[in-house]
């Protein structure tokens, strides 16, 4: 090649590459297919499987996929969870409680955000069915500010912040909720465990996991509304101290 053939195509490489420098920010997309995920859109269609809703089921299922997208409406996910739940009041009996299970799972599903750390929007409106109610989907945990595994955190280098273990028998996720969040209370009603009126078969270890997820819930609704007195962490953070303490009762 000619040397005058070369200058002009290196001299075109820098222009373009100075005139568009490259975007390299991080991104939290994918979340639409881990493996909980792609299990409530696989169980949607097995359930299905041998009726004839199966065509019905296996278009709510790639609906379902779509809704967990960062540019879905802020409501798709809980109307696409809400038609789950009808899909499953057409079969009725035990596959009506499968459906309703995985609606609850998928409902509670993370969707992608533009960047790392980014809540998802809340949908604004009540769900049609008491199943889903008081459920949002989980926001992203990460916190970009300490993305940077070289950054210091102070927290850790003074033994004086280090928190006490819980032994009084309380829940600390009911004593010094945070953001001032409480949960729902669980209510004991002819042999069966109740919380915001919904019943658990007398499952009380299902009922405490769902006060925790609701005020997990309740929690990022209150930081997602402009509240900073806390992070996005700290209610994800809660969520498990919640489960790893004892049921609170009404």
């Amino acid at each position: 090649m000619k040397l005058s053939l070369v200058l002009p195509i290196c001299l075109s490489f820098v222009i373009i590459s100075q005139a568009a420098p490259m975007n390299f920010d991080k991104r939290r997309f994918g979340v639409e297919h881990t493996p909980e995920a792609d299990a409530t859109f696989q169980e949607v269609k097995d359930l299905a499987q041998g009726s004839d809703k199966e065509a019905q089921a296996g278009n709510l299922s790639g609906a379902m996929v779509r809704a967990l997208l960062a540019k879905a409406p802020a409501c798709d996910q809980q109307d696409r969870a809400d038609e789950v739940i009808d899909l499953g009041k057409e079969f009725g009996g035990e596959k009506l409680k499968q459906y309703i299970k995985v609606a609850q799972t998928y409902r509670q599903l993370e969707r992608n955000t533009p960047g790392v750390g980014q809540p998802s929007e809340l949908c604004d409106k009540k769900p049609r069915n008491k199943e889903l109610e008081g459920l949002t989907q989980a926001q992203d945990p990460t916190d970009p500010e300490k993305e940077d595994p070289e950054k210091e955190d102070p927290e850790k280098e003074d033994p004086e912040n280090e928190e006490e273990p819980e032994t009084d028998g309380e829940n600390v996720a009911e004593t010094d909720p945070v953001g001032g969040v409480k949960m729902p209370k669980i209510q004991q009603e002819n042999g069966d465990f109740i919380v915001n009126g919904n019943g658990f078969n007398g499952n009380l270890d299902a009922a405490h996991s769902r006060q925790c997820d609701i005020q997990k819930n309740l929690c990022f609704n209150k930081f997602n509304g402009g509240d900073r007195s806390f992070s996005g962490q700290d209610c994800e953070d809660q969520v498990n101290k919640c489960k790893e303490g004892p049921p609170v009762f009404a």
